[in-house]
């Protein structure tokens, strides 16, 4: 066999294994179940419920249930087709996310392949496919990629970068093309077009991967064009970064309200100094990825709220400048390092700047975390060159200290359970996590059959996440539904939640009260018909409700009044009121036909469940109202 043929032999049994131990790595986490927000965009989800019951409808699938200002329609289509093959089984959906991941893992490979020649110094004895295959086997089993993985709903980021890097490993082949003579542009700029568009359909952060060819281009080809051509890249890179950019800096003058910082707690000023910490932070993870630093939520980390508030702020700022600016001074004597810098800033230019978004999010490094990784093993390699059995024995080293630590982590998904209280122990000052170890371990014990043995532990780790932050419904509600109907809730606990719910930032807060005042509409809450009215009050004075939820409010509330307090006029005054304020939600309709069958108004019934049916157009409640009605005719 000949010696190309044997080292092609070689990287493909690597790769082979590389993806087997990946596949190993997750294999105990894949039983978990859904988590977060996979309930509302998957198992909760109407049109993909449809799918399960039979009844597909595929244009709803892709563009009525879906996130995001684009729907991700290829997203929800792929949620969708696993529903259709495979239930509504959350071991098939992980599965096929550690599939994608795989295939990302190839793809990384082979456009690492095509430029790190590019990126490696001349006259070294450095193979640079082996560069590549270290780097791709290092983010392939990288301990900070497990909630990408093997949380359900993040398929939306593991097939936009797909999609980016079918677009950028098109854009390397066809500029390797142009550098030999060959005619290349088309593939390279089709193929960042392309799969681009496909990329952004997954999820907006898709839209990045013209910058990621920008970074790619100005490290490593340098808009070097033997054959011409050199002048239409510019251009191109006009048009699709360049132009975008100034056309919503533009906008932002003219709307700047579009960005909504207040729900947040903090501002333009603030999320800006945070970030550069964030920043600082996600490479030390990238770099030391300890089990301690990782975790689901991380508002543990707080807010700058000045340049030395805290200090820390200052020196992440002036370690962000003096990197970039070492990008640039050494741009073409060390170009990896200037395309590491360049790819990670890129990477995160959408979710870690001026957008009002959470603040840190570890699965925002999935495709960023590449070119840091691709940059570390170019400057390494040449150091190792000279001792090839050193630079193998690091390189299994490394790989396996990483697939040894995405196993323990992969284990800790096994459940929720065990998720909840890994995170909390590596996270005790994080409010969030606080309320999932205690939502964890209440499910649990119901589900054993000892949720009154857990109750107390599930209490603390409420009062800790309620401590800790002033601004959560979430804890204090929670505190309410585990005391029961045995147990009165304090005085001061009712004045404290009346005015979170009073003070609430984000329409989200308000789903535990919804929560709330549904359980107590079934009588089994220890509260008093005045806790309940103060607790509506202080919400609905809340302006920042959208519709739909101040809708929901004035629902389940009436609901209360007709059930608890038998004040029948006020529940469905209530009740009306909602069906006004949210006139698309079926819901409420249904309610007001169950009122009238309730007090033997029939033709009344039929006419609330007659506009039901108009405004269900996913048949999501056909169900009910075909059982509704036959009632009436019974």
């Amino acid at each position: 066999m000949s010696t190309i043929g044997s080292r092609h032999l070689g990287i493909g049994a690597a790769l082979a294994a590389l993806g087997i131990a990946c596949v190993l790595a997750y294999a105990r986490g894949l039983g978990g179940d859904f988590l977060f927000d996979d309930f509302p965009n998957i198992v909760a989800n109407p049109a993909l419920q449809a799918v399960k019951d039979g009844r597909p409808d595929w244009f709803a699938v892709a563009f009525l249930t879906g996130s995001g200002q684009l729907r991700r329609p290829i997203s929800m289509l792929s949620f969708g087709a696993n529903v259709y093959w495979f239930g509504m089984s959350p071991f098939a959906f992980k599965l096929v996310n550690v599939v994608i991941h795989l295939f990302n893992g190839l793809l990384l490979y082979g456009l690492f392949r095509r430029i790190a020649p590019r990126l490696l110094p001349a006259g070294r004895a450095v193979d640079p496919r082996t560069v590549a295959l270290v780097a791709a086997g290092i983010w392939l089993l990288h301990p900070l990629h497990v909630s990408s993985v093997l949380y359900v709903v993040q398929r939306m980021n593991l097939l936009a970068t797909l999609f980016v890097l079918l677009g950028l490993y098109s854009y390397a082949e066809g500029r390797t093309r142009m550098l030999r003579g060959e005619r290349g542009l088309l593939v390279a700029l089709s193929g960042l077009c392309v799969f681009g568009l496909l990329a952004v359909f997954c999820k907006e952060n898709g839209a990045l991967v013209a910058m990621y060819a920008l970074a790619v281009e100005w490290s490593c080809f340098r808009f070097e064009t033997p054959g011409g051509g050199g002048r239409r890249l510019r251009a191109f890179f006009w048009l699709s970064v360049a132009l975008p950019l100034v056309a919503y800096a533009g906008y932002l003058v003219l709307h700047p309200e579009s960005l909504a910082y207040a729900r947040n707690g903090f501002t333009l000023y603030t999320r800006l100094l945070s970030e550069a910490r964030v920043l600082c932070e996600y490479l030390s993870w990238i770099f030391v990825p300890l089990p301690s630093f990782m975790g689901m939520y991380h508002d543990d980390i707080a807010v700058s709220a000045g340049l030395f508030a805290p200090v820390t702020t200052a020196i992440a700022i002036a370690f962000l400048v003096a990197l970039a600016a070492a990008a640039w001074r050494w741009r073409r004597s060390v170009p990896a390092l200037a395309l590491g810098v360049a790819w990670f800033l890129v990477g995160h230019s959408l979710e870690s700047t001026i957008f009002p978004l959470e603040l840190v999010f570890e699965h925002r490094n999935y495709l960023p975390m590449a070119g840091p990784l691709l940059a570390a093993t170019c400057l390494l390699a040449p150091m190792l060159a000279m001792r090839p059995t050193t630079a193998r024995a690091a390189a299994f080293g490394v790989l396996a200290l990483l697939g040894i630590a995405t196993t323990a982590r992969a284990y800790d998904w096994r459940s929720a359970l065990t998720l909840a209280l890994a995170d909390v122990a590596h996270h005790p000052a994080s409010s969030r996590s606080q309320y999932e170890a205690g939502r964890a371990v209440a499910a649990d014990g119901a589900r054993r059959g000892a949720f009154d043995a857990v109750v107390p532990q599930a209490m603390e780790f409420m009062r800790r996440a309620a401590d800790l932050d002033p601004r959560q419904v979430f804890p204090r509600v929670s505190q309410i539904l585990l005391r029961g109907k045995s147990t009165p809730t304090p005085p001061e606990e009712i004045g404290d939640l009346a005015e979170r719910l009073r003070r609430a930032e984000s329409n989200e807060q308000a789903n535990p009260f919804l929560d709330m005042l549904v359980t107590a509409s079934e009588g089994t809450l220890a509260l008093s018909p005045a806790d309940v009215a103060k607790l509506f009050e202080a919400a609905l004075a809340n302006p920042r409700w959208r519709p739909q939820v101040r809708a929901m409010m004035y629902n389940d509330y009436g609901a209360y009044r007709f059930n608890v307090e038998g004040d029948h006029a006020e529940g469905i005054r209530l009740t009306e009121l909602a069906a006004t304020t949210d006139p698309r939600n079926a819901y409420f309709e249904l309610n007001l036909a169950k009122i009238a069958i309730a007090v033997g108004d029939m033709h009344l019934a039929a006419e609330h469940l007659a506009k039901a049916r108009d405004i269900d157009r996913l048949d999501s409640h056909r169900e009910e109202i075909d059982a509704l009605q036959k009632q009436i005719h019974d």
